[in-house]
């Protein structure tokens, strides 16, 4: 395994690929949170401000944070085509690897992802409720924080269905176009049109589901007349938050099964 780690470090961080979405990615969040964070805006008990500060960060910035693990699966998609334009994957077969290493090295590469959008979260989450408490001292609520962690197995899952569309199809335009696709409005159709019973068990919503709309904002939409009904039917269609993060690790598991029969069934 050691073996594995070093060859995926040396072809993942060596990446022009990783290093542009990566740097992507991490100027997206910030801007975005710094944009949100000039706006100057109250209603009744409700600020925007309220949103930077502890504990309801630890809802607000893991759902932010949600807007762009599309970035993060085509991330994935690249990576791993990249294996099949450039023959690395046969290369490494040549040489004593076998498909249970391939399926691993992307593995670990997807944690390693992973962490740092767990680690970015979290830090950023950090320096603003230090910011917004100022100089009455710093302290740090972790009410909420489950929603980090969640949004840790978020990510993991949408990334494997990316590495399960990139190895089924072996061509980076194609792969993403057709994960896209299913994202939107693939998935929507499936559900509204066929399996309107069952639609918050389908992968893509259940993923999606796992960083609501923070309920500072629910909160406030509630005394919208008219807003409690449609909100309530919309919540008896969704799952608990513990039920989707059991089915979103039974679907990341399938996922990853699926991709490995592929890498084992197809020559290379």
């Amino acid at each position: 395994m050691r073996r594995v780690i070093q060859v995926e470090n040396i072809k993942t961080f060596s990446s022009n690929s990783f290093r542009v979405i990566i740097s992507l990615h991490l100027l997206f969040f910030i801007l975005v949170l710094l944009s949100l964070s000039r706006i100057e805006l109250s209603m009744g008990e409700f600020s925007v401000s309220r949103l930077f500060s502890f504990p309801a960060l630890w809802e607000f910035f893991p759902w932010i944070a949600s807007w762009f693990n599309l970035l993060l699966a085509v991330l994935i998609i690249v990576l791993t085509c990249n294996e099949f334009r450039y023959n690395t994957f046969r290369f490494q077969i040549m040489n004593g690897f076998h498909q249970g290493h391939l399926l691993a090295g992307k593995v670990y590469i997807m944690v390693v992802i992973a962490l740092y959008a767990l680690l970015l979260v979290i830090l950023s989450g950090l320096v603003s409720g230090a910011i917004q408490q100022g100089g009455s001292g710093f302290s740090i609520h972790m009410s909420g924080f489950n929603h980090v962690g969640i949004y840790f197995l978020q990510t993991l899952a949408y990334m494997s269905l990316a590495l399960f569309f990139a190895v089924l199809l072996r061509n980076n335009a194609l792969a993403i176009v057709v994960f896209m696709l299913y994202l939107f409005p693939g998935e929507v159709i499936l559900r509204k049109l066929l399996f309107s019973g069952v639609e918050a068990y389908f992968p893509a919503k259940l993923i999606g589901d796992l960083t609501p709309l923070p309920s500072l904002f629910t909160e406030q939409i509630s005394l919208i007349p008219g807003a409690d009904v449609q909100m309530s039917q919309q919540a008896s269609n969704m799952l608990s938050l513990s039920q989707g993060a059991g089915f979103a690790v039974l679907y990341t598991l399938v996922f990853l099964t699926a991709t490995y029969l592929i890498l084992k069934n197809r020559s290379f």
